[in-house]
């Protein structure tokens, strides 16, 4: 289906659901869009979009239905209240982190319903859904996957493909989470330790600069942290959650690094509401 003659309801108006519907309409995509807080969907009053009074009328009309929620039960929750009024043969695109199992579960709601289901939670935070620079991992079928181009196409400049069905988009996403953590958390830690030890942590930095070892993502979220500047991008708490889904989803590795992970970013997620970047504070005192 060209992109044309889609119509898309995106169900969530968080950060990333409110960046992805500005992007989709923008790319000339008949949008719906509602948020069980209304003056989240007014904010995006005049882009073009229609604000759906409840979600059941979101997505009665919609191709293609997009759920950008916080996590599984706030998805279960809409599911339960919306796809009723959906389209047989619609195809519902959960992009939202929830975990291995909660994708398996959704991709068996969406058979009972007529629904096909393309597993597509998003690799990037703010800055990149606003500029149309997310990566989808996209588990689904051919015909479903074809119908989700067009949305695909709007919020990223590539997609992963990871295989014919859930939970594959979502095993990959918390895996790769478990990266960034283990990123933002050490470089966190060599910051500290440089300070700690008489340096100037900016050095750090500076050392890494264009070496094997160097990143573009230490740079930005090093920065951010000698700044002391946690406004959210990622807020803390929505990483600690995919870790403890990444947790709940084996037992059959070393979980040392992951509990370590989890603690430290739980101690970032207080107060709430701040930037993974927020993970420096964690090594400000010493462990207890």
């Amino acid at each position: 289906m060209s992109g044309s003659g889609l119509r898309v309801a995106v169900l969530g108006l968080g950060t990333m659901g409110a960046a992805m519907a500005r992007r989709i309409v923008g790319a000339g995509i008949a949008t719906t869009v509602w948020n069980r807080s209304a003056p989240r969907a007014e904010a995006l009053a005049g882009s073009g979009v229609v604000i759906a009074p409840d979600a059941a009328t979101a997505v009665a009309e919609a191709d293609l239905i997009l759920t950008m929620l916080f996590d599984a039960d706030a998805t279960r929750a809409v599911a339960a209240e919306a796809f009723g009024n959906a389209r047989s043969g619609a195809v519902w695109m959960q992009s939202a982190t929830i975990g291995v199992e909660a994708a398996r579960e959704f991709a068996a709601l969406a058979a009972g319903r007529g629904l096909r289901f393309v597993d597509a939670p998003v690799l990037g935070t703010k800055g990149p859904a606003e500029a149309g620079k997310l990566t989808p991992l996209v588990a689904g079928s051919d015909d479903a996957v074809a119908v989700a181009e067009p949305v695909l196409a709007a919020i990223g400049e590539r997609w992963v493909r990871t295989g014919e069905a859930a939970p594959a988009g979502s095993a990959l996403k918390v895996a790769v989470n478990t990266w960034i953590a283990a990123l933002t958390a050490g470089i966190a830690q060599s910051l500290t330790l440089a300070e700690r030890l008489g340096l100037d942590p900016r050095l750090v930095l500076e050392a890494l600069a264009g070496t094997a070892s160097d990143s573009p993502y230490a740079h930005i979220k090093g920065e951010a942290m000698l700044a002391r500047d946690f406004a959210p991008q990622f807020e803390a708490g929505g990483l600690l959650k995919d870790l403890r889904l990444a947790r709940a989803a084996t037992s059959e590795m070393n979980l040392t690094l992951l509990s370590a992970l989890e603690e430290l970013f739980a101690a970032a997620s207080d107060p709430p509401g701040q930037d993974i970047a927020a993970v420096w504070s964690s090594f400000q005192t010493p462990a207890s």
